[in-house]
């Protein structure tokens, strides 16, 4: 043992093993840089790919979901206070919501890939909610045509069944997908720190290994390793400016999703509800709903305002809030003890409820839910876009850096090589 020491000591003495071990290490080095580079940027490349194709269409199927069961809720009670022809209008739209329920939870079933995840168990949970709460809703129609009144037993069933299991669990579902879209995002705009940390360790070590090879051969620059020195500076830098401006895509699209997009969805999801709690209040009334009703409406202008959209048509959604507070103000003034006057009778909150304004293309929650759909497709568009821009900028880079990387292990073999067969001779 005491040998085999002193006779490595000896040998880490002579130059010729010293340049060998400055070879190994140089190259070595060099290897390891390429494949953390090529591993980060092709890891930020897979996220960039989940995001896309599929946080992102799983988060569009769970809103499209929410939207559809939300206004199908809104329709199946709609369906009982107008007459006869709408009445067939809006069962119609009722069976239509259901069905795009129903295909979007059929997309959202083929993206979600682990079939224990928790998505996934929320989506087969939705997909079996639906024949039973369209079943209420159909059962509650037909009682209420024939005066039965078991009819109204049957549509509060189902208002309840949507509100209380269906909505809730959808809601819950958009936003883990939300949170994973955007930490997929996040994980693609994060720094390579071990590529940034192995790579400057490479640099250092060959300045030093050019430094000894000046001293004892008196040659001022060997090529080889300027050449590998000069290849990892242009792998490792141009790799975080890469990263760096796919970080700031991402970023942008994360502001889109949550400045944006979820106060404009949380506005649209409680105009739905509001909506449907109308047809509530007069057709199976409970303590306090008018209340909730009016600080529904404040909500949905607060959420709309904190959004801070396109200002043409936040305006736009503005005046179609405040012109339905304005439609419904005798009904909500009821929810004030200081209130005189008689109540406004049943076919009065009908009117305000479920007929189109004179002089209006639609009622005013309607009007209102185009709005806000269009602002959250744009603003949702906008934020795909942004991810798309940072998956183009990164694409083909992990193959860039490992060649880099390749190329500066060549360089430096071959600028210490003629050095170690001078010393070998």
């Amino acid at each position: 043992m005491m040998e085999l020491l002193a006779w490595l000591r000896s040998s880490v003495r002579r130059t010729g093993s010293r340049l060998v071990v400055c070879a190994v290490a140089s190259v070595g080095l060099a290897v390891v840089v390429g494949v953390l580079g090529w591993a980060a940027a092709d890891h930020r490349q897979d996220r960039l790919d989940d995001a896309l194709d599929r946080q992102g269409q799983l988060t569009t199927a769970a809103l499209a979901v929410y939207q559809a069961m939300a206004d199908a809720d809104t329709s199946s009670l709609n369906a009982v206070i107008v007459d006869p022809q709408r009445a067939v209008e809006l069962r119609q739209r009722f069976r239509a919501d259901v069905f795009a329920a129903a295909e979007a939870l059929r997309v959202a079933a083929t993206r979600s890939q682990d079939p224990d995840s928790l998505p996934t168990k929320q989506i087969r949970e939705l997909t079996g909610m639906l024949p039973e709460y369209s079943r209420l809703a159909e059962a509650g129609w037909t009682n209420s045509d024939v005066r039965n009144p078991v009819g109204t037993s049957y549509l509060s069933a189902a208002s309840s069944f949507v509100r209380i299991r269906i909505l809730p669990l959808a809601g819950d579902l958009h936003a883990r997908q939300t949170e994973a879209l955007i930490q997929a995002q996040r994980d693609a705009g994060s720094p390579p720190w071990a590529t940034f940390v192995v790579g400057a360790v490479l640099v250092v070590v060959l300045v030093l290994v050019q430094r000894f090879l000046t001293r004892r051969t008196r040659r001022r620059v060997n090529f080889g390793l300027a050449a590998a020195t000069a290849l990892t500076l242009v792998a490792v830098v141009s790799l975080g400016v890469v990263v760096q401006v796919v970080h700031g895509l991402c970023a942008t699209g994360e502001r889109e999703w949550d400045d944006l997009v979820a106060p404009l969805v949380k506005a649209r999801n409680l105009a739905r509800e509001a909506d449907a709690a109308e047809a509530r209040i007069l057709i199976f009334p409970k303590v306090g709903d008018i209340g909730a009703l009016g600080h529904t409406l404040d909500e949905i202008e607060h959420e709309i305002d904190a959004a801070g959209a396109d200002p043409t048509a936040t305006r736009r959604a503005l005046d179609a809030v405040r012109s339905w507070r304005e439609q419904d103000r005798r009904l909500l003034a009821q929810a004030d003890p200081a209130t005189q006057g008689a109540p406004p009778v049943f076919t009065e909150v009908a009117g305000m409820i479920a007929q189109v304004p004179q002089g209006q293309p639609s009622t005013y929650p309607q009007q209102l839910d185009a709005v806000l759909n269009d602002l959250i497709e744009a603003h949702s568009a906008a934020a795909g876009t942004a991810v798309r821009d940072a998956r183009a900028t990164l694409a083909h880079w992990d193959g860039a850096v490992l060649l880099l990387m390749v190329a500066a292990a060549a360089a430096a073999m071959l600028g210490m090589r003629p050095r170690m067969r001078e010393y070998r001779q």
